[in-house]
């Protein structure tokens, strides 16, 4: 018998992105890196093979990663030779076929298999006259994928892949050979060395020391230790006039589908060129990365790089395609703020506006960068800080600045333990409504019994057409219509305002929504879902929705000619309550217009065309979105803050604890490319072999299949499927977090695994197969069961003969007269039952008349069939136990007449609990009125919980319920019994049984009796 699966998988990068195409001239350096640990730090070369694996090459070994585990190689054996796989310089690659170059040997990784070279180094040293090793330090594959050249300090190699043979190109014999590559449809060969490049046999760089060549197009890419990094042009014969001082370049990488260039340095970092401009940057993470070794562009898109000397943690590094801006990461001044979480931005002219607990930054978009005065202030800060030197203000948070809004072309911020501070970037004016403010009865207008306290202390600043509206701490709200404040108090703070669709004003307090007129005379709270403990931060008002949040949860209020409805939207993968909400609208490339709408959380950021019904599922959950976290650079963002649309450049500006972040709805979707998976290996009883084709022991117990999902992008999941042909009707989902599926104690027989992935747009990854053959058993071979039945029927044969034939005779005799007593008395106590019952006389019998139907096209035979026959007649055995006036009431039972109505079921269990000659006979009387989706008797069981008799029990007892005249109620007619079957199918009944009633009613064999 085949066990079930044992372990399954469901593997979840956390948050994903789509993929991005980042314009080099805008964001050049713009993306963020993902640290890996690996369990050694310090990396020299990386290569991803065809099947979607990533190699490293270690100091100390050879490092294989999947997306999930690494695993590392020391050595291997060969012919009874150990061989380390220490120092590797140089990989590369055909196909799945892996080329490890380390400082004195060449392997190969086939198969998953390593293997020695054809090329004897040590030969060549001899030819050559030297004593020394052989000092082998990188390699490079010919685009023909049938020559490897190697570089070392005694010349070029060159070994051929398919005739396994190799030589030393003997023009560089004694000369040690730098870094080669491969130029044109004729792969002319360029070399470099410690006096030039040799291309064509012409050394176009004499004199100069090269580190590192590559070729792409026509343009070849040299590092220099003194002229920096150079461009040639090998089509012309000529340098490019523009060059770059990048030093030391160890090496190239050209992106021909964003026209970048990678050039990874010894001291600097990594460098991002644009290859048509020449504009380049420092990646920000990777500055002050050292020692940089490799660079590799995955499948997915992804650019790694590795360090053989990392300053601490790992030596490889991954950056994904679609990251963030950050806007402020290289400014001087941001750099040596020692606070740096952003609250609130605005945008007003070319200057952003961005508050924190840093005080107030101008950020001139033109400039990218924060503009000051000489003495590193700018007015707003200094206006703050006089303000409090005047007042002798000591509060600690005095000059906090909380939100920012623009009114009338007027910047106005809030300012804890302030007021209203107004700035007129016009002519550089700035009025400050503080305590002397509000405290002159002139010019406040207190509603709701407002205590004067002297102090101030705004949280949300919003925008209206005539008035700016003022959420404060522990008060309520402030309309200020730039002379005049309008105070309502209601005791809370208020977080967030909005103007409602209404034209009134709607806002938060922490657990409540309430609305209030723009006169702020008329509050009305607002009947939202409530959850214990649970608070209300952000909320969107969208025609007639309003969008709000609880902690973690996304719900929409809406008024209704029904009534007020409150429903949830599942956003996958919350991590952390909701901060901010936003509805904006972009152009798209026909100048139409189309909503966005935004969500964000502590750590993540969900962008989404729609949160109406149209893009929730069955249960609610969000269907399309783009994800960010910070695998994109996505910094935390802090409670109740506020970002910024600029709806002009169609940018959106979050604001973090470490700076602001910028998406732009602009920016162009890659086609996302689908996942990739591979086999591991197969565990045969704890041995695992590396093959999609082999032979077990027909001992063999267990087999496991390990696979590989090679998904290193963002991503939001993604499922596998699996089918092991012969066991599996149909291919099954894994629901679980593991990669590894397994079988126990298969018959002898041949197999054919198969497994594929589905990402999370619906693609389908490449789909692994695995075929295997497991020998028969003597046993499970036909012949051996053939000689058993013979040897068994001539054994039956003549002791029936012999001993027993007359006393089988009897005893059969016997056994039907007992079967027959059986039967009356059993349908004599049904008849009793029924008797007592007015309104089902004959109902048990009826019942189990009906129930042997079923059970018999539900494949029900012999003894089984028969006791479920008498199980049934017995089923209503506990009414004996109701009282009359209960059972034959004629009019609707009470709640505790039908509590003890319902006793009948447990009544009957207990009357027939000693009865043993009948298996299972105490089910059918106390389950058969269990429902099949829950909410039945006596104990609520549901689904495949409840016994397999009391279910058939139920679709029969139900039936006659139905087909029977009643002195209540005329049978139903088929038609209608057919539509409950099928409307209460997976409710009531059985789903499965409900089918195979509704096909005997339609086809006759099911119908009531006469």
């Amino acid at each position: 018998m085949i066990k079930k699966l044992l372990f399954l998988i469901t593997f979840i990068f956390i948050g994903f992105l789509l993929s991005l195409d980042i314009s080099a001239n805008t964001y050049l350096s713009d993306k963020t890196e993902v640290e890996i640990n690996l369990e050694v730090s310090g990396a020299d070369a990386i290569e991803q093979t065809d099947d979607g694996y990533i190699w490293i090459g270690q100091y100390s070994g050879l490092v294989k990663y999947d997306s999930r585990e690494f695993v590392t190689f020391m050595n291997f054996e060969e012919n009874g030779n150990i061989y380390n796989l220490k120092n590797i310089y140089g990989l590369t690659h055909v196909n799945n076929t892996l080329y490890i170059l380390t400082k004195n040997n060449f392997f190969r990784y086939e198969d998953n298999k390593f293997s020695t070279l054809n090329i004897d180094f040590d030969s060549y040293m001899e030819e050559l006259g030297l004593q020394d090793k052989i000092n082998l330090i990188g390699l490079k594959l010919d685009p023909t994928n049938s020559l490897i050249y190697i570089c070392s300090y005694s010349g070029l190699f060159v070994y051929d892949i398919i005739n396994d043979t190799s030589w030393m190109i003997e023009e560089t014999q004694g000369i040690k050979v730098s870094d080669c590559d491969i130029y044109g449809e004729s792969c002319q060969l360029i070399y470099s060395t410690s006096e030039g490049v040799i291309f064509n046999n012409t050394n176009i760089f004499p004199n100069t020391d090269i580190y590192e060549i590559y070729v792409y197009d026509d343009t070849l890419l040299i590092g220099t230790s003194n002229l920096g990094m150079t461009r040639y042009d090998l089509k012309n014969n000529k340098l490019y006039d523009v060059q770059f001082s990048i030093p030391q370049v160890n090496e190239f990488l050209y992106s021909k589908n964003d026209n970048i260039i990678y050039a990874a340095t010894e001291t600097s970092g990594l460098y991002v060129i644009d290859a048509d401009t020449g504009d380049y940057s420092i990646d920000d993470q990777a500055k002050d990365t050292k020692y940089l070794s490799d660079i590799l562009l995955d499948y997915e898109g992804n650019l790694w790089y590795s360090s053989r000397k990392p300053d601490k943690g790992s030596g490889l590094y991954m950056i994904t395609k679609n990251s963030l801006l950050n806007l402020l990461y290289d400014d001087n001044i941001w750099k040596n703020e020692e606070n740096r979480g952003v609250y609130s931005i605005e945008r007003y002219g070319d200057i952003l506006y961005i508050v924190g607990n840093f005080g107030v930054h101008f950020y001139d978009l033109v400039q990218k960068k924060i503009v000051v005065g000489s003495d590193n202030k700018n007015i707003i800060t200094k206006a703050i800080e006089q303000y409090i030197i005047d007042k002798s203000i000591t509060n600690d948070k005095t000059g906090y600045v909380t939100d920012v809004e623009v009114f009338k072309n007027k910047i106005y911020f809030s300012v804890l333990h302030i007021g209203i501070l107004e700035y007129n970037p016009i002519d550089d004016t700035i009025n400050i409504y503080g305590s002397d403010f509000i405290n002159d009865p002139d010019n406040v207008i207190a509603i709701n019994s407002y205590s004067n306290t002297g102090v101030l202390q705004p949280r949300c600043l919003r925008a209206f057409d005539d008035f700016l509206m003022i959420g404060y701490y522990n008060g309520g709200i402030i309309k200020f219509d730039g002379s005049k404040y309008t105070i309502y108090n209601c005791g809370k703070t208020v977080l967030n305002i909005k103007e409602a669709s209404n034209g009134n004003i709607l806002y938060t307090t922490t657990q409540k929504l309430s609305e209030i007129d723009e006169n702020l005379t008329e509050p009305k709270e607002l009947e939202t879902a409530k959850i214990d403990t649970l608070n209300i931060l952000i909320f969107i008002v969208d025609d007639n929705r309003i969008y709000y949040n609880l902690n973690d949860k996304l719900f929409y209020y809406e008024e209704t000619e029904d009534g007020i409805i409150n429903q949830e939207i599942v956003v996958p993968y919350v991590k952390g309550s909701i901060f901010e909400l936003n509805k904006v609208q972009i152009t798209d490339k026909n100048g139409n217009l189309s909503n966005k709408y935004v969500i964000v959380t502590q750590t993540q950021i969900y962008i989404t065309d729609s949160l109406s019904e149209d893009n929730l599922n069955k249960d609610n959950y969000l269907i399309n979105y783009e994800l960010y976290d910070s695998t994109n650079g996505l910094e935390s963002i802090a409670n109740s803050t506020f970002g910024y649309y600029d709806s002009e450049t169609e940018n959106y500006y979050f604001q973090t604890s470490n700076g602001v972040f910028v998406y732009s709805f602009e920016q162009k979707k890659d086609v996302v490319i689908p996942i990739k998976m591979a086999l591991n290996y197969v565990d045969i009883d704890g041995n695992k072999v590396f093959s999609d084709n082999f032979k077990v022991d027909k001992t063999t117990s267990r087999i496991t299949f390990n696979l590989s999902v090679l998904a290193f992008r963002p991503n939001k999941g993604y499922k596998i499927f699996y089918k092991l042909d012969g066991i599996d009707s149909d291919y099954k989902e894994v629901i679980d977090d593991s990669t590894s599926i397994s079988y126990m104690n298969l018959s002898g027989n041949d197999y054919k695994f198969h497994a594929y992935v589905i990402d999370e747009y619906g693609n389908r990854s490449n789909e692994i197969e695995v075929s295997f053959v497991k020998p028969k058993k003597f046993i499970e071979y036909p012949i051996f069961w053939v000689i058993i039945v013979i040897i068994s029927l001539l054994a039956i044969a003549g002791i029936n003969i012999f001993f027993i034939r007359r006393r089988i005779k009897k005893a059969v005799e016997r056994e039907k007269e007992y079967k027959a007593i059986t039967i009356e008395s059993i349908e004599a106590i049904a008849r009793t039952i029924d008797v007592k019952d007015s309104y089902t006389n004959g109902h048990s019998i009826r019942v189990g008349h009906f129930s042997r139907i079923i059970a018999e096209e539900l494949g029900m035979e012999g003894d089984d069939l028969e006791n479920l026959y008498y199980i049934a007649l017995l089923h209503d055995i506990g009414k004996i136990g109701i009282p009359d006036a209960i059972l034959n009431k004629p009019g609707k039972l009470t709640d505790e007449e039908f509590e003890i109505m319902k006793s009948h079921t447990t009544k009957g269990a207990k009357i027939l609990k000693d009865i043993s000659t009948i298996p299972n006979i105490v089910e059918g009387a106390k389950y058969h009125h269990e429902r099949y989706g829950g909410g039945g008797y006596p104990e609520g069981l549901k689904g495949e919980e409840i016994p397999y008799i009391a279910r058939i029990i139920c679709c029969a007892d139900c039936y006659d319920a139905m087909a029977t005249r009643r002195v209540y109620k005329d049978p139903y007619p088929k038609e209608k019994i057919i539509s409950e079957f099928e409307r209460c199918s997976g409710i009531q009944f059985d789903p499965k049984m409900a089918k195979i009633v509704i096909e005997l009613i339609k086809d006759g064999k099911l119908k009531p009796i006469e």
